[in-house]
């Protein structure tokens, strides 16, 4: 069977690789999120008004303004952790990963113990796919903290995009035993599922308790998926007719079929 790809959103990998879940907070998938610096930390720079407005600029999506400012706090705040968490961040929202490396290495030195700098520092090798490094780092991460959510999604994450599905369902779970309302590690249980073959147990976790797709767009968008790979077109489709034009509806049903037929 042949398809024209192009037109098709691949949504098992830009599920995967956001979910890194949401962006407004960075505590969305693979997951594999960065967590909003934490008001403990470097409380002086904090508190300054430059800060504070470099932050709502990056919150707020402008992240030109937001990488003008925080390389300005970086020259005139190099030992401040929270500078280079932001600049950071805003790199790695601007595709620029390995400038976001390079930052979140700055925060890391600067506070070996945190754990922000770490996750950060693992979301980035799985965006630019070094799959042996992010597992070692969040595996040094859970060695510490057995139980961090953030942590056990982006190991989660680094398995399913290396096919260990299996391994990836054993760490998803083990993080949902503890938080049991984790958006994050519900949404990519549910696609790990989906993908290994398990459709119907995908669209059991994707529902919930409350038997609604609520929560991340993503647990949505695996959820059109889900029934998709069971053949259920018309639930798919209800789901994708409420945020997309119908034209792009097709082009999905049309890779679930051609998904259905290549999962096994």
């Amino acid at each position: 069977m042949s398809m024209i790809l192009h037109p098709v959103r691949p949504l098992f990998l830009s599920a995967l690789l956001l979910a890194l879940a949401a962006c407004a907070p960075l505590r969305s998938a693979l997951n594999t999120e960065v967590r909003p610096v934490s008001p403990a930390m470097d409380e002086a720079a904090l508190a300054a008004g430059e800060l504070r407005i470099a932050a709502s600029a990056l919150q707020s999506g402008d992240l030109d303004v937001a990488q003008s400012l925080y390389r300005e706090l970086s020259e005139s705040h190099p030992g401040q952790t929270a500078v280079w968490m932001g600049l950071g961040n805003t790199y790695f929202l601007q595709a620029n990963y390995e400038a976001a490396r390079t930052a979140y290495e700055r925060a890391a030195q600067r506070s070996p113990d945190l754990p922000e700098a770490q996750l950060a520092l693992a979301r980035v090798d799985v965006r630019v796919r070094a799959f042996d490094e992010a597992r070692a780092r969040y595996q040094r991460i859970l060695a510490q903290a057995p139980d961090d959510p953030v942590a056990l999604a982006g190991l989660g994450v680094v398995y399913d995009l290396t096919g260990q599905h299996d391994l990836a369902q054993q760490t998803y779970r083990k993080g949902l035993a503890v938080h049991k309302q984790d958006e994050v590690l519900r949404t990519n249980l549910g696609l790990s599922l989906a993908l290994s073959g398990k459709p119907r147990e995908a669209v059991n976790m994707l529902l919930g308790y409350d038997g609604v797709a609520s929560g991340l767009p993503q647990r949505r968008d695996n959820l059109a998926l889900a029934y998709g790979l069971l053949g259920r077109e018309d639930a798919a489709e209800n789901i994708l007719l409420t945020y997309q034009p119908r034209g792009q509806v097709q082009d999905n049903l049309a890779f679930y079929r051609y998904l259905r037929e290549h999962i096994k």
